[in-house]
């Protein structure tokens, strides 16, 4: 069985039309920013992206641990959706800037930093060995309040043959510095090493592609690394 929703099909990341339909000081201001058209809550705040990228945004911004604070990082991992769960993850990481969130958003080294190429910019890259200091590596982007972060594959061993740690571990030194922390894991085909790159994470799978034993599957996997899962977003 495939998951189906009662959406009208429609194409959502086709290139955005030049006209704003939304009037907002903080978008309009962002609008001379040098970012891929893709990045729809800047180039077209009307359009169904932005507005599910808002809607998303403000659930994330919300969330609290029991002790009162936000997740300290929250990936984003894709099944049968990989482009447009990027996609998506960078217009969640703008809207939130533009809402004034302090914002970080990690781009993995997996999908070729598509984070830092749909936000025009060069990745500050790093060894695994150098995120023990991420913070040297978080770089400010030209949106207000967005910063990046390049991350290294985190797979073999360190130089005295102990496994990495998982990215988690490294991001929590930096997680609590910002109101919203998110990795886009889209491209990152191992579950469990995706799983590993944030303390909570979404699912993000395809209308009529993704069957509902896939996501069983992940989840039940998600739960096994005790990995929590705060939601499900089905794309278009």
């Amino acid at each position: 069985m495939r998951l189906r929703s009662t959406e009208p099909v429609e194409q959502v990341y086709t290139i955005p039309p030049p006209a704003y339909g939304v009037e907002d000081s903080d978008i309009l201001a962002a609008a001379n920013v040098n970012v891929d058209p893709l990045i729809a809550v800047i180039n077209a705040p009307a359009e169904r992206l932005a507005e599910q990228a808002r809607d998303i945004q403000s659930t994330l911004s919300a969330l609290r641990r029991p002790d009162g604070g936000p997740p300290g990082s929250i990936a984003v991992i894709a099944i049968d959706a990989v482009e447009q769960a990027a996609i998506l993850t960078a217009n969640i990481a703008v809207s939130a800037a533009l809402s004034g969130l302090r914002t970080l958003i990690v781009d993995m080294e997996h999908s070729n930093f598509i984070q830092h190429r749909l936000l025009n910019m060069s990745p500050r890259r790093a060894t695994p060995e150098d995120m023990e200091e991420p913070f040297a590596f978080v770089q400010p982007t030209n949106i207000r309040s967005l910063f990046a972060l390049a991350a290294p594959l985190q797979e073999g061993c360190t130089a005295d043959g102990n496994p990495l740690p998982p990215l988690a571990e490294r991001l929590a030194a930096i997680s609590g510095h910002f109101d919203l922390c998110l990795v886009d894991a889209s491209h990152v085909a191992d579950l469990a090493h995706a799983a590993g790159s944030a303390d909570c994470a979404i699912v993000a799978v395809r209308r009529d592609e993704t069957s509902t034993s896939e996501l069983k599957t992940a989840i039940n996997k998600l739960t096994m690394l005790n990995t929590a899962l705060i939601g499900t977003i089905m794309l278009i």
